[in-house]
């Protein structure tokens, strides 16, 4: 339908049914128009909400399995670090235990 002036040149002119019917329609127009519009950025917001949590949860995921194999490299590392210092340590004893002896047979100490 092709639009319609509502008023033709003359501004105190009352407004007709037509006029009236014609700006209701328009309005009614509008109105759907921002409710698909509302409908839209409601429909995306969601879209982009879900698409954030999955990432968000990759994200997660990831990071969790890094720390994990990072958690498990330094308990190794560190297992072996204390399993180095343990054998040290328990050659020194050794050493000093000799030592000990041989101090105590040297002035005919007997144990």
């Amino acid at each position: 339908m092709a639009k319609k002036k509502l008023i033709r040149g003359n501004l105190n002119a009352p407004a007709t049914k037509q006029d009236i019917a014609l700006i209701m329609d328009s309005i009614g127009k509008h109105y759907d128009a921002t409710e698909r519009w509302k409908d839209e950025i409601l429909d995306a917001t969601e879209r982009w909400k879900e698409e954030m949590k999955d990432h968000m949860s990759q994200w997660k995921n990831e990071t969790m399995r890094h720390f994990d194999v990072v958690a498990e490299q330094l308990t190794h590392d560190f297992q072996g670090a204390l399993s180095d210092k343990i054998s040290v340590h328990d050659d020194h004893l050794k050493r000093h235990d000799k030592e000990i002896h041989a101090i105590h047979m040297h002035v005919g100490m007997r144990i």
